[in-house]
């Protein structure tokens, strides 16, 4: 039996048991809507239009802050991890800073911002750009030494050694910090949305807790957790392709 097909099997034993314990009434629909009557009320949202309206509007704040934190990331991580002052001054900054929230950041982005997009997009950045720099950061480091002298002896340039070695040497832990801020994207667009937003998913499942529709918040968080699963397989695939050569440990 293959991965996939394991991982299958579970999804379908957790939905079993989740529409069971509705169906017989072990909890109560108020409280829990069964994936059936979540399914249908996705279908709903959807032919009036109301679900891809607030998808649209959390997707381009995430995809707006996520590749500014991605570049962002990318960059300081390399500068800190092939240049020692680099990371001299740069990492007492980063490590001040890191333990704090982004929720604890987003009154002081309003703030500054206003309650627009610009604010959102900002704290999306701030919390996604911390994992990205330190994979970035884990990865430049790990690079053997063996590989970086075969290529000064072979005689490539500065430019060349950070992008043709390096770089190339570090993209599997880029990829997995890439994922973890992909997911910390999503969780923290939820709660800036429910804080300061008339759209957006996070506004739409505050918005039915409020009002009592227990299917469009369900709706809403299942929406969320295919938009979270889609998009770490995506990043998998693409990190299968651009790292053909890395294998995760313990994969057969």
């Amino acid at each position: 039996m293959t991965a996939k097909i394991r991982g299958l099997i579970s999804i379908l034993v957790f939905l079993a048991i989740w529409e069971g314990a509705v169906r017989f009434h072990l909890v109560e629909n108020f409280v829990l809507t069964s994936p059936s009557e979540t399914l249908r009320q996705i279908g709903h949202l959807l032919s009036t239009g109301e679900l891809q309206t607030h998808v649209k509007a959390s997707m381009l704040r995430i995809v707006l802050g996520y590749s500014i934190a991605l570049v962002l990331g990318v960059v300081i991580g390399t500068l800190m991890g092939w240049f020692r002052v680099v990371d001299d001054y740069v990492d007492p900054i980063i490590e001040m800073f890191r333990p704090v929230s982004p929720l604890a950041i987003l009154p002081l982005a309003i703030l500054w911002l206003g309650i627009g997009q610009s604010s959102k997009v900002f704290v999306i950045v701030y919390a996604c750009i911390f994992p990205i720099m330190l994979n970035t950061y884990a990865g430049v480091r790990s690079v053997p030494r063996s590989v970086v002298e075969a290529a000064r002896i072979l005689g490539a340039k500065s430019d060349e050694m950070l992008l043709k070695v390096v770089f190339q040497n570090s993209l599997p832990l880029i990829m997995t910090g890439a994922r973890i801020s992909f997911a910390v994207a999503l969780i923290v667009i939820i709660a800036a949305e429910m804080v300061a937003a008339d759209t957006g998913l996070g506004y739409m499942i505050l918005t039915a807790q409020q009002t009592f529709h227990t299917a469009d918040l369900f709706a809403g968080i299942v929406t969320i957790a295919v938009i979270g699963f889609v998009g770490d397989r995506l990043l998998r695939l693409l990190r299968a392709r651009l790292c053909p050569w890395y294998v995760e440990s313990g994969e057969h």
